[in-house]
């Protein structure tokens, strides 16, 4: 059998010329996406490795070890190591206090059919609360200029006019806190509904150790879960996968409804391969029949009528899409350029015109051509 990108150049080529224009209605159609979330700081590939040190009070420590806190931190695509890692990050949690309990009651009331109130429950629940601390920092070289503060600007305008360190350019970006945080300072337990406040009371007594450890469980986990993404953001390469659509031609009578089919079918079935660890030149050239396809549309539909530039409008904004997500941001920006020029629905073309731009500024900060691992 044919691979299927050859059977659609097959029947792009065959497709039928210039029609009149008839009812257009679109519809999404969705297709996955993995690639890349490129951090705000570049670290050359050959230097991706992080350190992590983590500093636990007897009281969070006795339920959750500092080991397990220590495996639960990680910065995607890079190394951990022990010793000079090109990002740091210190994680401390101070002791932990029992800080009151309360009483908390509602009154529950019945009513006849005229609205008399014939009886009145009191429920009760017993509230504790608990003192956490904590705090975390990244520690790494930072070059995006707007991330710095101006007494750090200063310093890094000095020693670039320093004559004896303009030469030192193998000793590389100083290391400095990129990014840092304080853990909320309290959390609390509240009982289920008790009809009597002694039943409430003795459930705390009976249970006031497993209380005490699952509220430091998950402080914890919350907090790492903050600094994973907060490290990230600043120097992870993150994978992520996501679902995207096109807009395809949703009216049988149209002469172009079956091609559209095939088309939106060969891109769901192809794009299954995009991935963020692995290379997108080989889908890039299997996906091409179709972006030739939705080429032609561009031209196939001319004048003012609004159904030709609806056709129009999905065949710029399915070009614009698809370039984006194979990392070619400057076809995705010229795309974008003709579906705002087209008129139709414009606001779609603004959005990936700015976000086309910063994929441009972002590949050439990274010194990548794709998002996608090669």
């Amino acid at each position: 059998m044919k691979p299927l990108y050859s059977l659609l150049a097959l029947l792009f080529v065959t497709a039928v010329p210039q029609v009149q224009a008839q009812k257009v209605d679109l519809d999404r159609f969705y297709f996955d996406a993995g690639y890349l979330i490129l951090p705000k700081e570049h670290t050359p590939a050959d230097n991706r490795t992080f350190g992590v040190r983590v500093l636990s009070s007897p009281s969070v420590a006795s339920a959750y070890p500092e080991s397990a806190i220590y495996e639960k931190i990680n910065l995607s695509g890079f190394q951990r190591v022990e010793n000079n890692p090109a990002v740091g990050i210190t994680v401390e949690f101070g002791n932990v206090r029992f800080e009151k309990s309360e009483t908390k009651t509602r009154i529950e009331e019945k009513k006849d059919k005229d609205g008399k109130v014939t009886d009145r429950i009191t429920y009760y629940s017993m509230i504790v609360r608990y003192s956490f601390s904590g705090n975390y920092k990244v520690l790494g070289a930072r070059t995006d200029e707007k991330s710095l503060s101006r007494k750090e600007k200063e310093k890094a305008k000095e020693l670039q006019s320093n004559r004896f360190l303009q030469t030192a350019s193998q000793a590389g970006p100083e290391k400095s806190v990129t990014t840092s945080g304080y853990f909320p300072s309290e959390l609390s337990f509240t009982t289920v509904e008790y009809k009597n406040l002694a039943d409430a009371r003795r459930y705390i007594e009976q249970n006031q150790q497993t209380i005490r450890t699952d509220l430091i469980t998950k402080y914890v986990t919350d907090a790492l879960v903050r600094v994973n993404e907060d490290a990230n953001r600043w120097y992870g390469y993150v994978p992520t996968q996501t679902r995207e659509f096109l807009w395809i031609l949703d009216s049988k009578s149209h002469p172009e409804y079956p091609i559209q089919q095939e088309a939106i079918k060969a891109v769901k079935e192809l794009s299954k391969r995009m991935t963020a660890t692995q290379p997108i030149d080989q889908l890039a050239r299997d996906l091409q029949p179709v972006l030739d396809y939705f080429q032609e549309l561009k031209t196939k539909y001319p004048g003012s009528d609004k159904r030709n530039q609806k056709m129009r409008y999905s065949a710029f904004y399915n070009l614009m899409v698809l370039n984006y997500f194979l990392d070619r941001p400057d076809q995705a920006m010229e795309e974008a350029d003709g579906l705002i020029n087209n008129g139709y629905d414009t606001k779609d073309g603004e959005k990936y015109l700015g976000w086309s731009e910063e994929l441009k500024k972002m590949l050439a900060k990274h010194q990548m051509a794709s998002r996608h691992v090669q």
